[in-house]
């Protein structure tokens, strides 16, 4: 793989997509807007990655665009409207994409159900892409991946192959990711229900 052959600056460019346009039918409620200390889940995701450093950080949204557009209206980020989201994650994967200046050297995918995310692991993915110049990084929760991951922009072509209610790990095949090991739990939990949304509250200040 190219990573063997070259070393990457710590001064390129990582950009973050985060992926805010699920319709969240088994949630029953759009889970970019639940609450996380004050403020929706979306614009804490937003927030997070602009604390870190990321840039540009693109927001994808779907589902009741207006809604989640005017939760980080205020911020420092771009919202990119989605028109096919209901065709699946591989959709805004790919609007995100391409909503990147040319010059962005990496992007890193962060979840709108996922405000638990800290910024220190943000920067562990970005410091693991500097030393190591893999084409994929990911935290690694007992033992297997989690989100958010790191994608080096030689593989953004790939995405366009994906079709349907993928993201990246469909590339992890191709592209074995390089693990960083995560001795935090709660990052790999994701809010499909009103019983993760609690689960996610209880472990609340530990994460933050």
């Amino acid at each position: 793989m190219s990573h063997k052959n070259r070393s990457v600056s710590s001064s390129e460019a990582v950009a973050a997509v985060v992926l805010a346009a699920g319709g969240a039918h088994r949630y029953g409620e759009l889970k970019q807007l639940l609450d996380w200390n004050g403020q929706p889940f979306v614009r804490k995701v937003a927030n997070t990655a602009l604390e870190a450093g990321l840039s540009p950080v693109i927001i994808v949204t779907g589902a009741q665009h207006d809604v989640v557009r005017q939760a980080v209206v205020d911020l420092p980020v771009k919202v990119v409207y989605n028109p096919d989201w209901q065709k699946g994650q591989s959709t805004s994967v790919k609007a995100g994409l391409r909503a990147l200046p040319p010059q962005c050297k990496a992007n890193i995918f962060l979840l709108a159900d996922q405000p638990q995310i800290p910024t220190q692991l943000l920067h562990s993915l970005m410091e693991a892409y500097t030393k190591t110049a893999f084409p994929v990084i990911a935290p690694q929760v007992k033992g297997h991946p989690a989100n958010p991951v790191l994608f080096d922009h030689s593989i953004f072509p790939d995405f366009e192959k994906i079709t349907g209610d993928m993201g990246g790990r469909a590339l992890f095949e191709r592209y074995p990711p390089y693990l960083i090991p995560w001795s935090e739990p709660t990052i790999a939990i994701d809010v499909d229900t009103a019983s993760d949304y609690r689960d996610l509250l209880r472990y609340k200040g530990d994460a933050e």
